[in-house]
């Protein structure tokens, strides 16, 4: 219809616009995901070729599956009861069906155009990235920065973490494609997005991270044989995967320490207090001993504004927040060890910083923040980790009740509400949330037809792909397969967005370089 106003070939130039608008909008703004997606359907209606769409849909078995997956929400109106809920969660997962409907409708068939919307992804990758860390450093701006998930300007940390390591993965597939003058201009945006994931501190990114260096290693060694493919695989999860052991010291075992064999005294004369009973979660040694309250409190009303009965910046009580600080240095809490404290020290505790481990930075910082959610785990709230097995337990006891059909389309928030009420939680109520993981969301939702449509959409176009040695493809999906252990990736529009586009940008034969 376009084509007759605007020239010949606008439908398609359309389209591109359209698809442009979700690759460069995905690390930015949810106002181009909401335009792409508009402008890809409307171009679909008013080129209005319904016969060539529906032989190209009919023949398409991953278009089906996706299909046959979002209509499974529709279907799952009937049982639910919650539809403000269930119509407003349609919704988000239109570019479920959209996208997908729109680039089997119009594949993109040349590597040219393939090229362009991964290069648009990158080039918003590395703008809001930088701008990131730039924010986050204070290098402009008068923002503070009290958490790592604020280096995330632009939406989601998470699903920021998970975008940065699609982006790695899209660096490398640029590097084995391109020839070797190009070749060295990607490396140090991948080395870049590398050290963002590293500093983001975000697990998922780092897991998502984890299965792109992998599937780019055994892919290479799998192309010149399946035997050395295999070997590389066993190697490379192994190193990969290593920096995980570093969580095994979480069980420590408790000095036996006798107070009655410490001194009783500080150097000022005044009576130490001794509680061998709480330990840290690093070394396992107690934390309260060398306990002088009344030297520690007029050491800190010289050097703070805050008081020391009052809160830091994290909510916490500052006088135990000061404690803790100077047991992870393996300072005494009296007078003479506070004056070994410099000006940084009282700042982090005034930041809410309970111990020198938390000042670092990293992959590392987050795994030691992990470690101390499992060695003081009797209170999950406030705890990602710890939440997300409640959530995940939760989660089980919903299904083993509604195993067959799910609850519905809109029903899953009342279902765990009801669950954490009947289980009398620990979760505050604003921390009684949803199942945070994928796989458990579509079997609650769904039922067995739920769980089981879901695995079999990712697991053959993981099967497809790999047949014919994909690399992008293939990557997309074990990163997305993985992330869904973590997240409820498909309930934003953001995460729902990123795994139809590009689950859909190879759902047709991959374009071929010329």
């Amino acid at each position: 219809m376009l084509n007759r106003l605007f020239g010949k070939n606008f439908h398609d130039y359309f389209h591109l616009f359209g698809l442009s608008l979700l690759a460069a909008g995905l690390p930015w703004t949810k106002i181009l995901l909401s335009l792409g997606t508009i402008i890809l359907f409307v171009n679909i209606l008013l080129e209005a070729n319904f016969k060539v769409y529906y032989e190209r849909a009919k023949t398409n078995r991953l278009f089906l599956l996706i299909a046959v997956f979002w209509a499974l929400h529709v279907v799952a109106l009937i049982w639910t009861s919650d539809y403000s809920y269930a119509f407003n969660d349609l919704r988000i997962k239109l570019p479920l069906i959209v996208i997908p409907m729109a680039l089997v409708f119009k594949p993109i068939e040349s590597q040219k155009a393939l090229n362009l919307l991964l290069s648009l992804f990158i080039v918003a990758l590395i703008v809001t990235s930088i701008y990131n860390y730039a924010s986050y450093q204070n290098w402009f701006g008068t923002r503070i920065h009290d958490d790592i998930r604020s280096l995330s300007l632009f939406g989601s940390h998470i699903r920021y973490g998970i975008l940065i390591a699609m982006g790695a993965g899209i660096c490398l597939y640029f590097v084995s494609s391109l020839k070797t003058p190009k070749r060295w201009l990607i490396l140090p945006i991948l080395s870049w997005l590398i050290y963002y994931t590293y500093f983001s501190q975000i697990i998922s990114g780092f897991i998502a991270l984890v299965m792109v260096i992998l599937t780019f290693t055994v892919y290479s060694a799998y192309k010149k044989s399946k035997k050395f493919g295999l070997i590389t695989l066993l190697i490379s999860a192994t190193l990969l995967f290593s920096p995980l052991l570093l969580l095994l010291p979480i069980i420590q075992k408790k000095h036996t320490i006798s107070a009655q064999s410490l001194p009783k005294q500080t150097a000022q004369g005044n009576p130490y207090k001794h509680n061998t009973d709480l330990t840290t979660y690093i070394d396992g040694k107690p934390s309260l001993l060398f306990m002088c309250e009344k030297e520690l409190r007029t050491e800190w009303k010289k050097t703070s504004k805050i008081p020391y009965d009052s809160l830091d910046t994290k909510g916490q009580v500052i006088s135990f927040t000061l404690v803790r600080y100077m047991a992870s240095l393996h300072l005494r809490k009296d007078s003479l060890d506070f004056q070994k404290l410099s000006k940084k020290d009282i700042e982090n505790v005034e930041n809410g910083i309970a111990s020198i481990e938390e000042t670092k930075t990293g992959l590392f910082a987050r795994l030691d923040g992990i470690k101390f959610q499992l060695y003081h785990s009797g209170n999950p709230n406030g705890h990602s980790l710890l939440q997300r097995l409640e959530f995940w337990k939760t989660g089980i006891k919903i299904i083993q009740q509604n195993w067959f059909i799910g609850v519905g389309t809109g029903d899953v928030q009342l279902a765990f509400n009801a669950q954490y009420a009947k289980d009398q939680t620990k979760l505050k109520p604003e921390n009684r949330l949803r199942a945070h993981n994928s796989y458990l969301t579509s079997w609650i939702s769904f039922g067995v037809l739920g769980i089981s449509s879901f695995i079999l959409m990712l697991w053959y176009y993981l099967a497809y792909h790999w047949k014919k040695c994909n690399f992008l493809p293939l990557m997309f999906i074990l990163i997305a397969a993985s992330t869904f252990l973590l997240e409820d990736t498909l309930e934003t529009q953001t995460g729902v967005t990123f795994f139809a586009f590009f689950y859909s940008l190879f759902m047709t034969p991959f374009p071929k370089n010329k």
